[in-house]
């Protein structure tokens, strides 16, 4: 007996012990995570086809001899850019110098036959007149009077003979001059030129010596293929409403090309093809664009580059946007977190539409206009800690055409540890369209 009552005290021991162990304090609940939320902006954002397409020259030349004979100089820089009627060939000019001085000696002996023949008619007119005379006096019979006015008649004719020698004398001699000239042969078009195709030395062929070629530059065509789809939807547009026809030099496009940010050239459409290619569904078109020479003389853009071209679809209209960096790619596609009133995280699914706005390539000394996110109620400063950021600049935004409501807190920093269903403590920014560029 004695030794279940001890046993009944060591089990009643043991439970008291174990009670005390539950009943030890809960751990503190965690503290909200905190993150950097902005409400949407609205601004006019206009929708654009985006095509790939390539540059072409507006203009190219052959530059070929219009005369034979052997190239005894090439007077320019190969690859570089030539003004009109910069001189790139010489040709040999000794043929050419002897036949415009002998075609200059028969035009001098014809105007010396043609004053030798004027002398002669007016002594051929005073002899006819004497024996005129003598006729009219019986001196003389009517046959000296008619052999005078045969020997008049006969210079006149000479005379004439002589003058059509002259007139064909000039024509030798302007052809001759006129193929001198074509000795220096010079460029027709201001351009870039390419590599010389014939060295001096060489006998050159009239009209089929290939020499080189010019290409205009400051100007370039951008060819791009529109799907029939884009076409005819642009058509239904035009019918509609007052959309410029295509080929009326009224609509514009933008060019991109290599690593460029966007689409920084712009230009107009000039041209569309007549018909619809059946093998592919598409339609060819061409823009016009500038390509301008900078200060140290070069140009970026080259003929045969491969470019991207943006074309409106339609005029500006109102449009939700949110920067590019509160968007997350997923398998359901693009999608993003929101903050509900309760400050609960939410996942959205969303439409992105096109790309309003990209940060620009800095530029030293200039700052440029810019969306800019901006805290409004700042934290007070704590002494001896450093003041937090207040102003954030923006990287790309972009128009979402669908999921998202205006009063949608998105969150913008804290992406990576935000998660749908918990609860974080958001701090509103709000988002600032570009402004005038500071000086």
């Amino acid at each position: 007996m004695r030794r279940v009552w001890i046993g009944i005290v060591v089990l009643v021991a043991a439970s008291a012990v174990v009670g005390c162990r539950v009943q030890k304090p809960a751990p503190p609940a965690p503290t909200p995570l905190l993150v950097t939320v902005i409400k949407p902006a609205t601004t006019p954002v206009r929708e654009y086809w985006v095509y790939n397409g390539y540059l072409d020259t507006t203009k190219s030349v052959e530059v070929k001899s219009k005369i034979r004979g052997f190239l005894t100089a090439v007077k320019f820089v190969e690859g570089t850019e030539v003004a009109f009627d910069a001189p790139l060939y010489t040709i040999d000019k000794l043929e050419y110098e002897t036949a415009v001085k002998r075609a200059t000696a028969e035009l001098m002996k014809s105007e010396a036959q043609i004053k030798s023949w004027d002398a002669q008619i007016i002594q051929a007119r005073a002899d006819l007149d004497r024996v005129t005379k003598s006729v009219a006096g019986g001196a003389e019979s009517k046959t000296e009077q008619d052999k005078a006015q045969a020997t008049l008649d006969v210079r006149i004719a000479e005379l004439k003979a002589a003058e059509a020698t002259r007139d064909a004398a000039q024509a030798t001699l302007k052809t001759a001059t006129i193929q001198l000239s074509y000795t220096d042969i010079k460029a027709k078009i201001a351009g870039r030129i390419s590599r010389t195709l014939v060295d001096d030395g060489n006998l050159v062929l009239a009209d089929t010596t290939m020499l080189t070629t010019i290409v205009r530059v400051d100007e370039l065509f951008i060819y791009y293929d529109a799907p029939e789809a884009d076409f005819l939807a642009y058509q239904k547009a035009l019918i509609k409403s007052s959309h410029p026809d295509p080929s009326g030099q009224q609509i514009g496009l933008e060019v991109g090309v290599g690593d460029e940010i966007g689409f920084p050239h712009p230009g107009i459409i000039d041209f569309r093809e007549n018909r619809v290619e059946t093998a592919t569904g598409t339609i060819r078109v061409r823009g016009r664009i500038d390509n301008p020479l900078f200060a140290n003389k070069v140009r970026l853009l080259y003929p045969g580059m491969f470019a991207r071209v943006r074309v409106p679809k339609s005029d500006p209209v109102p449009r939700t946007v949110l920067p590019e960096d509160c968007l997350v790619s997923g398998q359901e596609g693009r999608f993003l977190f929101v903050v509900n009133a309760s400050g609960v995280v939410e996942k959205r699914i969303v439409t992105v539409g096109a790309t309003v706005w990209k940060a620009p390539a800095p530029e030293p000394g200039k700052t440029p206009p810019s969306w800019v996110a901006v805290n409004p109620t700042p934290a007070a400063p704590v002494e001896g800690q450093p003041l937090l950021p207040t102003r954030r600049p923006i990287k790309s935004v972009v128009a979402i055409t669908a999921g998202l409501q205006p009063d949608d807190r998105v969150i913008l920093d804290g992406l990576q540890q935000a998660r749908p269903g918990a609860s974080v403590k958001p701090e509103e920014w709000v988002m600032t369209p570009p402004v005038e560029a500071k000086k």
